[in-house]
């Protein structure tokens, strides 16, 4: 287990255990860890996106080659961007899924 998931574990055992005992406090927990990890991966793989950038643009030659590599990170940080997104919505999904198993639990 990596330190990131065992922080998220504990955050979690956390908010079930003290002081977010509901759900609704569990659910907002693990929003933020989600939302605080994807935020790091992101800034991240930004940070190796312009390094390489400035590698190619610092050794290239052609013009195509310069403005191609800056058009495929753009083009990179986009799609990552939109797949961040359909990540963000689905954990949602299934946040809101548990949630309510968890809740028609507690009611039983």
């Amino acid at each position: 287990m990596s330190n990131a998931e065992q922080g998220i574990a504990q955050a979690q055992t956390e908010a079930a255990k003290g002081r977010l005992a509901k759900t609704e406090g569990l659910q907002k927990q693990q929003k933020w860890n989600i939302a605080y990890l994807d935020e790091r991966i992101f800034i991240y793989f930004g940070a190796i996106a312009f390094v390489g950038l400035l590698v190619v643009w610092a050794t290239a030659s052609s013009p195509w080659i310069l403005y191609g590599s800056l058009v495929g990170v753009i083009l990179l940080a986009v799609l990552w961007g939109v797949a961040r997104v359909g990540r963000i919505e689905r954990e949602r999904r299934e946040r809101t899924a548990q949630a309510a198993a968890m809740s028609s639990q507690k009611q039983d």
